[in-house]
């Protein structure tokens, strides 16, 4: 037991070694960085500056610690002053000190540009911490609307001193910035499109996306039969006559992974492309091209373990993996023979997808260095509990063959804009990996409905720095950017959580009905799953959280932004129904009627980021019959 004066003394050191930054308004401490800082800690020099003055309206001055005076000040980066080994640090990890007068923020940052994902940003992961931790800043959605920063009139940073690294060596969301349409009249304007772009980058450095350690991977052998397969037929899937190679001339095909050349020829090639003096992480790329593994052949037969009971149940009859046989095991196989065949360190990456996705059954052992990416066929959000349950099953089947596993699903391709919400169930998802071994991320894609699927992407992105966070402790960071009306928001989207998990049967059936990808031309059946009338409660939801925020601005413009999100997320399940591939009786003015309302609407709000509207565009060009003015360039539409 403390006596009281040791007690008395205690908190006095203890409030004595927290750093006033802004009191009462005023600035009380300076930013230093080295006399010639990184591109890294220029920017987060910036970024801690912008912040505070979001917060209290004062602008801290950014001097070099050649500059600097006696005082309170925040250290960034490798100054003479901090003391800290941040050459010593692992990548990306960095270290943050607050003593009597001084904040410390310092990694060892590499020299490139501090939005690209492959700079190594310690320093600046450092400082967003902070943010977070001492100032409360979140980041919603891209934008300045989406950047919640409390109002304070005195800031302090709280003591501590800890060396903190990134939880996962890759941390991923693929950008969704590259669909393309032959229908640009739906999508940004080109200005609109590079704003986008830029704050959507800000936003996922903010968010910490990035990496410690340079990969690449995707489908290894897609050229291989071009390049390879009258020398060595071999190396190739065997069908059912007799035949190598694909099943028609320019088809995808599978490789006959049991052949040990191949394993040979792949290490062989990694090795002649790989530099002499390479000292970074060695991967090589072993994943199967983008089909099932379809080899008949005695050998890859050999290696297949007994398929599971439950192996197809939760694949729709219309699957590429319905009718397969199951060849996990032969891949197992397949990845840990090329690793053996490979330099002593070398990890080898296969993916976990199509009829080998399911957890081997043959007991088959591999390691470390085999990393695996989870990437299934099926499985979309929502699910019914048994669908979860044996999702997450095979992902620890997996784990507990001793590889070490990244996520790579799809799942946030999924939706459309509609409100279409599954956060708990994705956040369930991510947890379990996270205590059964996950290292890295891969999500493909982000494409960016931010004002009607916000919390999906808030717990997408916010699990990647706080991953045993509950979803429910991440959706409340949301809400409460909302202010007085964080209520009203919950109420409104767990409502349409609620709509999304009771139309799990719903949605797979109209896609089937439609032959509707989940991920591709989702917009050929949004008007079957979103009719009018499903939109009213929504409306009157956000009416009264409009009207709970009246007095605070920026919470009214937050609600705003979510009924323009609604309000056109109506408008294309209207134009859905009039223009669907899937069958329509409308008339050609009843078309142009709901197109130009919905395109007047995009025109008018695209610098407000409520969508992508690339991503729909492409996602539109493969789901309605359009016209040709539509092929315009936004610019040019009418």
């Amino acid at each position: 037991m403390f006596s009281r004066l040791a007690l008395f003394l205690l908190l006095l050191n203890s409030a004595k070694a927290d750093v006033t930054l802004v009191g009462n308004g005023k600035p009380a401490a300076v930013i230093v960085t080295p006399d010639k800082p990184t591109r890294v800690v220029s920017y987060a020099a910036e970024e801690l500056a912008r912040h505070v003055e979001k917060a209290c309206g004062v602008k801290m001055q950014i001097v070099t610690e050649s500059e600097v005076k006696a005082g309170p000040r925040i250290v960034l980066g490798p100054c003479r002053e901090s003391g800290i080994a941040s050459a010593k640090l692992a990548p990306e990890a960095f270290r943050l000190r607050v003593t009597d007068e001084e904040v410390f923020i310092a990694s060892d940052d590499s020299g490139g540009d501090p939005l690209e994902s492959n700079t190594r940003a310690g320093t600046l992961w450092g400082v967003y911490e902070w943010l977070e931790r001492d100032l409360g800043v979140r980041w919603l959605w891209p934008g300045e609307l989406g950047t919640f920063v409390p109002k304070k009139k005195t800031i302090i940073a709280k003591t501590t001193d800890e060396t903190i690294a990134p939880r996962f060596f890759r941390r991923h969301i693929r950008p969704g910035l590259g669909f393309e349409s032959e229908h640009p009249a739906l999508g940004f304007t080109k200005e609109a499109a590079k704003q986008y772009s830029d704050e959507q980058t800000v936003f996922l450095r903010r968010h910490r996306m990035g990496r410690s350690e340079s990969i690449s991977y995707g489908h290894a052998f897609t050229d291989w039969w071009q390049k390879d397969g009258k020398a060595h037929p071999e190396w190739f899937q065997l069908l059912d006559g007799g035949k190598r190679g694909p099943k028609k001339k320019g088809g995808r095909f599978s490789m006959c992974v049991s052949n040990p050349d191949l394993a040979r020829e792949v290490v062989m090639r990694w090795s002649a492309k790989r530099p002499p003096d390479a000292t970074s992480p060695a991967f090589i790329n072993a994943v199967e091209n983008d089909i099932p593994g379809l080899c008949t052949c005695e050998n890859c037969r050999a290696l297949d373990g007994p398929a599971p009971a439950d192996y197809l149940t939760f694949y729709p009859p219309d699957s590429k993996v319905a009718g397969t046989r199951f060849v996990s095991d032969r891949y197992a196989h397949f990845w840990l023979n090329v690793q053996r065949q490979a330099p002593a360190g070398a990890t080898v990456i296969g993916y976990a997808y199509f009829n080998y996705f399911s957890a081997p059954t043959s007991g088959i052992r591999l390691n470390e260095n085999i990393l695996v990416g989870f990437c299934p066929s099926a499985g979309w959000f929502p699910r019914s509990e048994a669908e979860h349950a044996w999702m997450k099953q095979q992902w620890t089947g997996w784990c507990e063959t001793g590889a070490r596993l990244f996520m790579r699903t799809n799942h946030l391709l999924d939706g459309y804009c509609m409100p279409f919400i599954f956060a708990h169930q994705f956040a369930d998802e991510f947890h379990h990996a996270v205590k059964h071994g996950m290292v890295a991320t891969d999500y493909d894609s982000l494409t960016g409905h931010w004002a009607t699927q916000g919390p999906n992407l808030y717990v997408a992105a916010r699990l990647h720095t706080r991953p045993e966070a509950s979803a429910e402790e991440l959706l409340a960071e949301y809400y409460a950017a909302f202010g007085p009306a964080s209520a009203q928001v919950k109420n409104y989207f767990d409502r349409w959580e609620a709509y999304t998990t009771d139309s799990h049967e719903k949605i797979s059936q109209a896609m089937q009905a439609t032959q509707t990808s989940r991920w591709r031309n989702w917009a050929k059946a949004a008007h079957l799953l979103y009719p009018p009338e499903c939109f009213l409660a929504g409306e009157k939801q956000l009416a009264e959280a409009a009207q709970a925020a009246r007095g605070d601005e920026e919470a009214a413009a937050r609600v705003k932004f979510l009924q323009l999100g609604l309000q056109h997320a109506k408008l294309c399940a209207q134009v859905s129904a009039k223009l669907t591939l899937a069958g329509s009786t409308a008339t050609k003015d009843e078309i142009k009627q709901v197109l130009e309302e919905m395109l007047a609407f995009r025109r008018a709000h695209e610098r407000s980021f409520i969508s992508n509207f690339n991503h729909l565009a492409w996602v539109e060009d493969l789901s309605w019959k359009l016209s040709e003015e539509t092929k315009q360039t936004p610019d040019l539409y009418p």
